[in-house]
């Protein structure tokens, strides 16, 4: 069953224009036919009405000379006389027989009016009867042949009527086709545009409401195509961000990767060599035959600077790779981040506060939060000229929530100009595994910075 829905649909705007234009002409057809009976009726009943009123006065007359004569004489004269126009002559004996009876009207004989169409027209009359010495002669209204003019009248007044409605009604017709063609190519035109054809235009169409309404749709079509072009370029921007997050994250981890290995050598091959050579050294400078010679001097010289060396390399490798990480995990490496610059710059007061952290951060989480909070803290000590920092580190809105506050001199713009590579990066790492970083004035001047890292699911 098809809905009302589909069935409006189904109706176009020419056809509903076009059966209002024919319900229009059938009802105008009617009006003019019910004037027409109407008039007709009125007319046939003034002219029966006349000619009973004539033939009645005219038969009484006749009837009283000749009815002197006898009933036959009286037939023959009524004879002679003939049909009278819409009456029907009768008559009847004393005795009630039929002695004459108007002849069948030649006028159309044959023919006569639809019944239906008789009674509409046919007015309500009754017969004369008049009593003569002759007998009874009875004059009864025949409006048979009037009615069938009538009709006849009726038929070429409709026909015609019919001629020029249905003249009338093509031309509206025609003229309805060329005036609503520019919204069919309107309609059209919104089809192509709902199929994905979204650089279809219209052309200059004619009149005044098509024309406004075709330079409408092209602006439409315009707007559409460009919010469309508008939202390719924002997508294949954001694909190439989200790669570039991808390839940066990777690239940290590589990096981050590459440190740690480093730092494995370092400490591994390179301390167990300076240990080696320490030692070699030592024993050296301790040897009774080199007492107060150049070779017993330079073997103490080698033992300090092989001592230099070791302690420089330990020094190293934490900022290639914090071990801390790995072995006792971020809270406790934060922690003796922060011990060991605060007994490098013991001018410098270091406040910490650790909040509630997760125990099985990702990996990359952690190193982003501590790398950030040691290019943060290099920073401070390096360019703020700061007395106190504060660092806060604990878990807030699903992610990890990292600030560095100090009252130094600050910076107006910390992402201007040159040789602010630790900065970026910072941002960087950030933005790498989706978080953010913001960096300006503090609540007590100086500088505040302030990481949010969302929790990564582990990596295998």
């Amino acid at each position: 069953m098809i809905s009302l829905e589909r069935r409006r649909r189904a109706f176009s705007l020419l056809f509903k224009i076009n059966l209002l234009l024919g319900m229009l002409t059938l009802a105008a057809l009617a009006v003019f036919s019910y004037q027409e009976i109407q008039s007709t009726r009125a007319s046939i009943r003034e002219e029966i009405q006349a000619s009973n009123r004539i033939a009645t006065q005219l038969l009484a007359r006749i009837s009283a000379i000749y009815a002197r004569q006898g009933p036959v004489a009286l037939a023959e004269m009524l004879r002679q006389v003939g049909r009278v126009r819409a009456n029907e002559i009768r008559l009847y004996g004393h005795d009630g027989q039929l002695l004459y009876e108007s002849p069948p009207s030649p006028y159309k004989a044959g023919r006569y009016a639809p019944d239906w169409y008789a009674d509409l027209v046919t007015p309500a009359m009754t017969a004369t009867v008049m009593r003569v010495n002759a007998g009874t002669l009875v004059v009864a209204p025949n409006p048979t042949r009037a009615v069938l003019d009538a009709w006849d009248d009726l038929s070429s007044f409709m026909l015609a009527q019919t001629v020029v409605l249905a003249i009338t009604y093509l031309l509206m017709f025609w003229l309805l086709m060329r005036w609503l063609a520019p919204f069919e190519q309107i309609r059209r035109g919104l089809l192509r545009i709902g199929s994905g054809e979204h650089d279809v235009r219209l052309p200059a169409l004619p009149g005044k409401e098509p024309g406004e309404m075709g330079m409408a749709f092209n602006r439409m079509a315009q707007a559409v195509q460009d919010d469309i072009a508008s939202r390719q370029r924002i997508a294949q921007a954001e694909a190439r961000l989200a790669a570039q997050k991808e390839f940066t994250q990777a690239m940290h981890r590589r990096i981050e990767d590459e440190r740690s290995a480093i730092a494995r050598e370092l400490h591994d091959e390179m301390g167990q060599s300076l240990t080696a050579i320490r030692s070699i050294a030592a024993a050296l400078a301790q040897n009774p035959e080199l007492q107060g010679k150049p070779a017993g001097d330079a073997a103490r010289l080698l033992f300090q600077m092989a001592g230099s060396s070791f302690d420089a390399m330990h020094r190293l490798i934490p900022r290639l790779r914090p071990i801390q990480l790995d072995e006792i995990g971020l809270p406790d490496a934060v922690r003796d981040l922060v011990s060991s610059l605060q007994v490098a710059h013991p001018g410098l007061r270091m406040e910490l506060q650790l909040g509630r952290l997760d125990q099985d951060l990702n990996i990359d989480v952690e190193t982003c939060a501590y790398r950030i909070l040691q290019e943060a803290l290099t920073n401070v000590v390096r360019h703020a000229g700061a007395s106190t920092v504060r660092i806060t580190l604990g878990m807030a809105d699903g992610g990890l929530r990292l600030t560095v506050a100090d009252d130094g001199r600050g910076a107006a713009d910390p992402f201007s100009g040159s040789g602010h590579y630790g900065v970026r990066g910072m941002r960087e790492r950030a933005e790498a595994l989706g978080g953010t970083l913001a960096i300006g004035a503090g609540p007590q001047g100086g500088t505040l910075v302030e990481a949010r890292i969302p929790l990564q699911e582990a990596t295998v």
